[in-house]
């Protein structure tokens, strides 16, 4: 028999099966990587967001603390704090959903998990621009509804989780249907498959025994909510029981078309009460309340791109009120870096964060204006709580983050979200990126203007980085074979491969017009090697002015710049 409720004691021991089933696997999903390059870090870093989870819920434990919304809320804190990557980041956001499922609760039964599942899939989604089908996103909501139709008649957690691993293991077999350049390189989705081991190495918890005392010492609640189907948003269901119900507040953002904010205010008022909708046509701030909050979140992410989103009970704020408690906030404003927040506050005015993965880099950006350095890039992401700390070491109001890579920016804009200043994400995907921006830097200018300039700047780089393949591999329809250099744009599409360096850079610049090359050299890549690699550029765009400059970056032989 199993269990038919955890309490944290007995979610922490299922987080732990989670985290060792990974483990043992970590390699095998590090190697789903699309890109012959490597950087196949997806399992390492689940793997890493996870242990963080774990690691503040053994703290929450040790303080003699049992109860399923405590230690949920630890659990979730952690991970939003440790999350490194955009598969770690993800990752955090589903397991966000779980101490929003259970406050309130000493124990968590198969509905309280489904709800769990089904709000977290809602935050994942949120924190995507542009969300891609046959990824973890479509693994994650997949399992959530599966869930919630499953949570109705389930009375013992072991059968169910069973299942629940089973949907994952399904959906992921189905992600290179979804998704070309899976299925042009023979793999499934290495996020998908990082939480298709996560949950099966919950299913099969050990620990799990029964106690029929402590599972029937709370009532169940209704799993009949929402199927999260992604994005258009359903409606229906019993929802939680209360007087108050929850408050649901987010900042949406327009995407494809403007935001018709009578529309909305009318649309939400038919599905919860206490409507508010302020803003313009481009960007508005929501505020609701109703039973179902995934169902007002669900329509949000229907409308545009979802940001700062808080949900709070407010029949346990009541209760609270009542009995002299202080009420649960949302994990976005309670989690902070405390030994790094100033104590007087932000000051006004403006500072840059740089994520730089080699020294030469990371002077350069520094000469260039940047104020605090991130060590991070290709196979090393920077957890959320590594880019807070440096935001908040700043000491500024507002904030501008360079990522500078495109596995990076999911965890800067959750950082973003964990830090008082006001913070702004400049999605850079590579160091070359990140330095043609920070080169217009001009400290006297107004920060909207200097926003503009960095995101012009960006766009306008012509970049790419080159790099030694470590498999044989077709790419968008371009073939290489292991050992080959590769020149790589930003989005990892092949512009040319070689034998070596020099005939790659070659290739990769037949055609192009330039009056600057900019050669930021990699850790192993000698002054020789550079100054061939100069005189070669210089043969093929004619009058053009070469420079070299150490970046001692790994991974990236040579990061190149045209201007």
């Amino acid at each position: 028999m199993s269990r038919k409720s955890w309490d944290g004691v007995e979610l922490m021991a299922a987080l732990r099966s989670g985290a060792d089933r990974l483990e043992a696997r970590v390699a095998e999903v590090n190697a789903l990587n699309v890109f012959p390059v490597p950087d196949g870090d997806t399992g390492t870093n689940m793997l890493a967001t996870l242990k963080a989870a774990i690691a503040e819920g053994e703290v929450t434990l040790a303080t003699g603390v049992t109860s399923i919304d405590e230690v949920s809320e630890a659990v979730a804190r952690g991970a939003l704090l440790g999350a490194r990557g955009n598969s770690g980041v993800l990752l955090s956001q589903i397991l966000r959903g779980l101490p929003q499922a259970v406050r309130g609760r000493k124990r968590a039964r198969a509905a309280e998990i489904a709800n769990a599942l089904s709000i977290g899939v809602l935050h994942a989604y949120s924190a995507v621009a542009t969300p891609t089908e046959g990824t973890i996103l479509t693994v994650a909501r997949e399992v959530a509804s599966s869930a919630l139709a499953d949570a109705e008649g389930s009375t013992e957690l072991r059968p169910f989780l069973l299942r629940v691993a089973e949907s994952a293991r399904i959906s992921v077999e189905k992600t290179p249907m979804l998704l070309a350049v899976l299925r042009e390189a023979g793999v499934v989705d290495s996020g998908g498959t990082g939480l298709q081991l996560i949950l099966e190495g919950i299913a099969d918890v050990p620990s799990v025994a029964p106690s029929a005392t402590l599972d029937d010492a709370e009532p169940a609640r209704s799993a009949h909510v929402p199927t999260p189907a992604l994005p258009l948003p359903t409606a229906g269901g019993d929802g939680a029981p209360g007087e108050y119900g929850y408050e649901t507040v987010f900042i949406l953002r327009a995407t494809e078309a403007p935001l018709d904010l009578v529309k909305i205010r009318a649309d939400l008022e038919r599905i919860g009460e206490s409507v508010l909708v302020a803003g313009d046509a481009s960007v508005c701030k929501v505020h609701v309340h109703n039973l179902q909050p995934d169902q007002i979140l669900a329509y949000g992410i229907a409308h545009g791109d979802v940001r700062g989103v808080t949900i709070e009970n407010l029949d346990q704020q009541s209760a609270e009120r009542a009995t002299g408690h202080g009420a649960f906030t949302d994990l976005s404003t309670r989690v902070g870096v405390a030994s790094a927040t100033p104590e007087k506050g932000p000051e006004p005015g403006t500072a840059i964060v740089a994520v730089a993965a080699g020294s030469g880099l990371a002077a350069i950006m520094k000469s260039a204006g940047a104020s605090q350095l991130v060590h991070g890039g290709q196979t090393e992401n920077p957890s959320a709580a590594e880019i807070a700390t440096a935001i908040n070491a700043t000491g500024r109001r507002d904030v501008i983050v360079f990522p500078n890579n495109g596995n990076i920016v999911l965890a800067a804009r959750q950082a973003a979200d964990l830090v008082a200043a006001n913070v702004t994400v400049v999605p850079t995907r590579n160091a070359a990126e990140g330095i043609a921006a920070l080169l217009t830097w001009d400290p006297s200018l107004p920060l909207d203007v200097a926003l503009k300039q960095f995101e012009t700047a960006r766009v306008g780089a012509r970049t790419f980085r080159i790099v030694q393949a470590v498999r044989d591999a077709v790419v968008k329809g371009v073939s290489v074979r292991n050992g080959e250099v590769m020149a790589l744009d930003p989005v990892d599409g092949i512009v040319a491969t070689g034998q070596d360096e020099i005939e790659a850079l070659t290739r990769a610049l037949q055609g192009e017009r330039a009056e600057l090359i900019t050669l930021y050299l990699g850790a192993d890549v000698d002054a020789a090697a550079g100054e061939r690699m100069a005189e070669a550029a210089r043969g093929v765009v004619r009058g053009v002015e070469v420079e070299l400059a150490r970046g001692e970056q790994p991974i990236e032989r040579v990061l190149v710049s045209l201007e």
